[in-house]
């Protein structure tokens, strides 16, 4: 049981008090959902203070490390210890409360005050909340980018929460159009009670999967599972620099990779090529002066000619 305990328990002796001792609530405590009875911060600090003490409880020791205190007791002229601690442990939690005394909330308090039930009812809730069913899928991603294939693992187990190795389990897939396709899953080898396929999503957009597990006519139970495929946005998340498909891409166009420390020979290497897009520009003769001027020289060289011949 030691495991299972959120504290390291003192080895001695004589570790349990009969003596009235106050309550305090830690700033974890204040900040959580088991001690809160008033959703007002400051109004559920105050109901602490005031709340009745206690007259026995057990030296808890010291918290494990991930460990939370959340109620601290403190003994007239000792420093506060450990009253309420809680801990994740396995698929679940596990809690140490150090003291049967809390009835004194009860029956030291107004008849009609709910603190003491409020405490208990959300002790429970603290303990069995978001505890895992006995069918769990999961996938790798919610969101697909730029990606078809869907790895499917289920996890089954039984009411005893063994794992659960010749079950039944099927994955149906509602599909962004409305049709749907169901998968057989397979167990998974080495992993008892583990359950895998592979389905491939064809189409962008949302995806449902509803999850069934079965032993022979019993049903097991079941788990949804949702995801999304989209396209056209991988490449806002791999910014990275892709040296192989560079390379490639380079030698299947009869170009060059060049390494950042090469960038200096681009200009020696790089030769210019007639291919690719070219401009027009269209210019009169009198906007280009040697035209105009061989233009000029030829009728004034006619005009010399025809007067030396006399015909002008």
């Amino acid at each position: 049981m030691a495991d299972l305990v959120p504290v390291r328990l003192p080895n001695e002796r004589g570790t349990f008090h009969r003596d009235f001792s106050s309550v305090s609530l830690t700033a974890q405590g204040a900040q959580g959902v088991l001690c809160r009875l008033d959703e007002n911060p400051a109004r559920n600090a105050e109901r602490w203070k005031k709340i009745p003490q206690i007259a026995n409880y057990q030296d808890a020791g010291e918290a494990k490390p991930g460990a939370t205190t959340l109620l601290e007791v403190t003994p007239a002229g000792k420093r506060a210890q450990p009253l309420l601690v809680t801990q994740n442990y396995g698929r679940g939690r596990t809690v140490l409360f150090a003291t049967e005394g809390s009835w004194r909330w009860k029956m030291w308090l107004d008849h009609a005050d709910k603190t003491h039930a409020t405490f208990w009812q959300q002790m429970f809730r603290h303990l069995v909340n978001d505890a895992p069913g006995q069918v769990v899928g999961a996938t790798p991603k919610s969101v697909l980018s730029d990606e078809t294939r869907v790895p499917v693992r289920v996890e089954v187990r039984d009411k005893q929460f063994k794992p659960v190795t010749n079950a039944k389990v099927q994955a149906r897939f509602l599909q962004p159009d409305g049709s749907s396709a169901t998968m057989e899953l397979s167990p998974v080898p080495l992993e008892e009670g583990i359950y895998g396929g592979e389905w491939t999503a064809e189409k962008p957009g949302s995806y449902v999967v509803e999850i069934l597990a079965g032993q022979e006519a019993e049903q097991v139970g079941k788990d949804v599972l949702t995801f999304r495929r989209e396209d056209g946005v991988a490449e806002n998340f791999h910014t990275s620099q892709n040296k192989e498909l560079l390379a490639k891409l380079s030698e299947q166009t009869g170009g060059r990779y060049y390494k950042p420390d090469e960038a200096s020979k681009l200009t020696n290497e790089i030769s210019y090529s007639e291919a690719g897009i070219t401009t027009r520009e269209t210019r009169d003769l009198w906007d280009m002066p040697v035209i105009f001027l061989l233009a000029m020289s030829m009728r004034a060289s006619e005009w010399l000619l025809r007067r030396k011949w006399g015909v002008v």
